[in-house]
């Protein structure tokens, strides 16, 4: 699996160095706040992605019950913020306090998501995806007809964690955001 990860980055360099369109990099520049570059808007999605919801999941706990959440996160009402979320009435979400407005997490129970606005998408899933790797992830499933779409596993215990990582750029087949968007899914498998 390991082999794997020098050629995921390889691609997400490609197309880093290629970069977007103009009209997609005008995109990305609007879309991430004055005080938090692409760079750290991606950082603030792995984190959360990795201390929180890989956290909550692994441990079968809830979010707020997470020692890192009370400094990472700060759960919000906010009707914007749970339509960009597209959160049901039975979820929760929280905005990543590092990248407020920019980051969400939205959890149920057994299921916990993290969305980032404004970074390209396929460098970030790619180096999501390493970093997962090597944390004892397995790629199972990617694609990339319409975005980006990996899918990672690993067996924490009685667990089966299940990280699903979609994303698209603007311009992308079937994305109607002006704005790159990444989401990554993770849930026990066993429990589904």
């Amino acid at each position: 699996m390991k082999a794997l990860v020098p050629g995921l980055l390889a691609g997400a360099l490609a197309i880093a160095v290629s970069g977007p369109t103009a009209e997609a990099q005008e995109s990305l520049r609007m879309a991430v706040s004055p005080a938090l570059s692409p760079q750290d808007a991606g950082e603030a999605f792995e984190r959360a992605v990795i201390d929180i919801c890989i956290a909550s999941i692994s441990q079968g706990r809830r979010v707020a019950n997470l020692p890192p959440a009370r400094s990472m996160l700060s759960e919000t009402d906010d009707p914007l913020r749970r339509q960009q979320a597209s959160a049901g009435a039975d979820e929760t979400v929280w905005d990543v306090t590092a990248a407020r407005g920019v980051v969400t997490v939205k959890e149920k129970a057994g299921r916990c998501a993290v969305s980032v606005y404004g970074p390209p998408a396929a460098p970030t899933a790619i180096l999501l995806a390493a970093k997962l790797t090597d944390d004892g992830f397995e790629r199972v499933a990617s694609a990339s007809t319409g975005g980006i779409r990996q899918s990672l596993q690993r067996i924490d215990g009685e667990r089966q964690v299940q990280v699903m990582v979609t994303g698209s750029d603007p311009g992308s087949p079937g994305h109607n955001s002006r704005f790159s968007v990444v989401t990554a899914t993770v849930f026990d498998m066993k429990a589904r």
